[in-house]
């Protein structure tokens, strides 16, 4: 198989290996690695990681496909739903076990070990398949990963379904972000949605201030 034929082929892949090139061009190890550095080289294809390439360098595409259970969120999917006016240089993706991050030219790719590994769906983005946050499940992970506050507080804003923001807080069985959730919801969507606090112990409501108001009702230090 030539070259040209060969990019045809993986033109329909989001990422592919150097064992992807030896099954499709059915050659040895050695010349897959000597096709493939070729390819580099003349700007055809570019590494993202050892073992791993692609042909496009839109990250979006290939960076929820680099690691076996992943998803992109945080800004990444605030950005990609219209949560956040903010316009984010780095991909946030999050995985079950760490992963060390990837500089590419442009862009650094972050890896971020969640235990609350749901709610998120594949999506359709520029002919490939792609795994990424529900916006709902987005605001959740933004609290637990302790985003800016007035960023989560802009998505709450302008999420048009608070009643499911509340029904992931329930999921996650955190008391503390249920804590943060209820009061948030109450005071921007003026309706808490059935989430109630489940202990008296006061949480922060914004990690960066230390010192504030308490809220009695939700039991947060605002």
């Amino acid at each position: 198989m030539n070259a040209i034929n060969l990019l045809k082929q993986l033109d329909l892949y989001p990422i592919f290996t150097e064992k992807d090139v030896i099954t499709l061009t059915k050659t040895t190890k050695k010349y897959a690695r000597t096709l493939l550095s070729r390819l580099q080289q003349k700007g055809y294809i570019f590494r993202i990681e050892r073992g791993k390439y692609s042909l496009y360098d839109d990250p979006l595409i290939f960076s929820s496909h680099l690691t076996k259970s992943s998803y992109l969120s945080l800004w990444t999917a605030l950005r990609y739903h219209n949560l956040t006016q903010q316009q984010p240089q780095n991909i946030f993706v999050m995985v079950k076990s760490p992963k060390k991050k990837i500089k590419l030219a442009n862009t650094t790719i972050h890896f971020i070990v969640t235990t609350q590994f749901w709610g998120y769906k594949k999506e359709r983005y520029r002919d490939f398949d792609i795994f990424i946050a529900e916006p709902e499940k987005v605001i959740i992970d933004s609290l637990l990963a302790r985003l800016p506050l007035e960023y989560i507080i802009e998505a709450i804003e302008l999420h048009p379904n608070p009643q499911k923001i509340a029904k992931y807080a329930k999921k996650t069985k955190n008391s503390s972000l249920i804590k943060r959730v209820g009061y948030l919801l109450e005071k921007y969507k003026q309706n808490s949605y059935g989430l109630k606090p489940q202990d008296y112990n006061y949480v922060l409501l914004d990690y960066a201030k230390r010192k504030g108001k308490k809220d009695k009702t939700w039991r947060v230090i605002i």
